[in-house]
């Protein structure tokens, strides 16, 4: 027996999944043991893109010059009893590139007809993401029948059928087996379906889109996720305030299992008293209608990652008196005034002095003074970035960082440390200029850098997730 004979499948599966994909190519003309571990890497994903958003009606989308008659024939081959067990994953989206072969037909639908009615060979199928798509009935009962399918994304697609429910598939898919759903676009047509249908007894990991002023109809809908832990909400509309007739599910009735909350900051305060909830991911909003939904102290959070316009100080005051027990903290913030223009004349000195003096003086925002608090005592890891607007490529390159504008960051740090003992990162970014710090868990090694120059700093910012991860 060789020694590469002696490994697992499961193992060299594990190594050869880092290899790219003309490596593998490669490895499958080795022997028969290689050939079958890298066929199940090789055809794991079919990404099937033949439309196009802007298409004319009459007309396909295809690759190249070879014709439908090409493409018909790579469908049949990722089909075949030979491929088909293989796919794990299916993404059905149009190709966005302009220059596209665009050929005319009878039958514009052919290519999707033919995927709808060969998804049940992808017998061991697990995600499927369908964008902007026209499934058929076939194509659906397949998907129910599908054993090990368990994540799906609908992006305004539908049942093509003469009924007026362009929603229809999330009465029949399989609940039992989802543990992620995502199902954005036409509002009205998904929560009437969902308000109707059976409870999703599995799905851990959900995002929807509402209009919030019927929040009555949408708690009755977040009803039928009883062990979600994951949830986004898009939207708009305001909740409705004041009385009103008794709600059939109260929010205090939902979503038990709740731990992190992504979205509009509009119906936040729905969720906050759940005890479960421990994490935040707010999109861009102002400060003050942020801190308007914490209307009380929240000890069970931890941590808080948002997107603002500015760092008012009572607003981020507000929020610090909350959450007291804050372990990370990552803002960004987009410099912009309330009537759309940025508000500085020079971006690169009002941030500067903002990480410098406005931060740590008597009336800086990280620090307790007077009657406002500080940062939670209880914070780890700290990430501000700071995002401004030019007019153009001149006006950038003609703000010009003196040296005494540069703020002593390491005096920052030791300040801060001394209001919070278990930090550990910091992450100052100022567009142009950059400051890092991580304390490792063991105390024994340090990680700290400045950067000014563009390039080096833009080469930072792209491993923030790895160095806020402490990887």
């Amino acid at each position: 027996m060789s020694s590469h004979e002696r490994v697992s499948n499961e193992l060299w599966m594990e190594i050869f999944q880092f290899l790219p994909r003309d490596s593998l190519k490669h490895v499958y003309a080795t022997d028969r043991k290689f050939a079958t571990i890298s066929l199940a890497l090789l055809f794991s994903h079919l990404a099937f893109d033949a439309y196009h958003l802007d298409q004319p009606r009459e007309y396909i989308a295809l690759r190249g010059n070879g014709g439908l008659e090409l493409e018909l024939d790579r469908l049949r081959f990722w089909t075949s009893d030979k491929i088909a067990p293989f796919v794990r994953e299916c993404t059905i989206a149009p190709r966005r590139q302009h220059a596209l072969q665009l050929d005319c037909t009878d039958f514009p639908d052919i290519l999707m007809t033919s995927l709808m009615d060969s998804l049940g060979k992808f017998t061991r199928l697990k995600k499927l993401s369908a964008h902007r798509v026209k499934l058929t009935q076939a194509g659906v009962t397949h998907l129910c029948r599908i054993p090990l399918l368990t994540e799906t994304v609908f992006e305004r697609s539908f049942i093509a059928t003469a009924s007026d429910d362009r929603n229809l598939w999330l009465t029949i898919v399989h609940r039992g087996h989802l543990r992620e759903l995502e199902a954005t676009g036409s509002v009205s047509a998904v929560s009437n379906t969902l308000a109707h249908s059976a409870t999703f007894p599995n799905v851990h990991k959900l995002r929807l889109s509402m209009n919030f002023s019927t929040m009555a109809q949408n708690l009755v809908i977040l009803a039928k996720f009883p062990v979600v832990c994951e949830l986004q909400l898009d939207g708009w509309g305001e909740i409705e305030s004041g009385p009103t007739e008794k709600p059939a599910v109260r929010a205090s009735d939902v979503l038990p299992l709740l731990r992190e909350y992504r979205g509009t900051c509009t119906p936040l305060h729905l969720f906050l008293p759940k005890p479960t909830l421990e994490r935040l991911v707010i999109d861009f909003c102002p400060l003050e209608d942020l801190s308007f939904q914490l209307r009380g102290e929240y000890g069970h959070i931890t941590a808080l990652q948002a997107t603002v316009h500015d760092l008012d100080r009572n607003n981020v005051s507000t929020i610090f008196r909350c959450l007291p027990a804050l372990i990370e903290l990552p803002v960004m913030v987009l410099a912009e005034s309330e009537d759309g223009e940025y508000q500085d004349l020079n971006p690169r000195v009002c941030r500067l002095n903002c990480f410098s003096s406005i931060y740590l003086s008597g009336d800086g925002l990280l620090l307790p003074t007077g009657r406002y608090a500080g940062l939670p005592p209880t914070l780890q890891r700290l990430a501000i970035s700071w995002r401004f607007h030019f007019d153009s490529d001149e006006d950038e390159d003609t703000l010009v960082v003196l040296p005494e504008m540069i703020p002593d960051f390491f005096a920052m740090r030791d300040k801060l440390g001394e209001r919070c003992p278990a930090l550990r990162t910091l992450w100052f970014d100022g567009h142009d200029f950059l400051f890092r710090w991580r304390q490792l868990l063991d105390r024994e090694e340090v990680q700290q850098e400045e950067s000014y120059e563009d390039i080096e700093t833009e080469g930072l910012r792209e491993e923030l997730e790895d160095f806020w991860e402490g990887r």
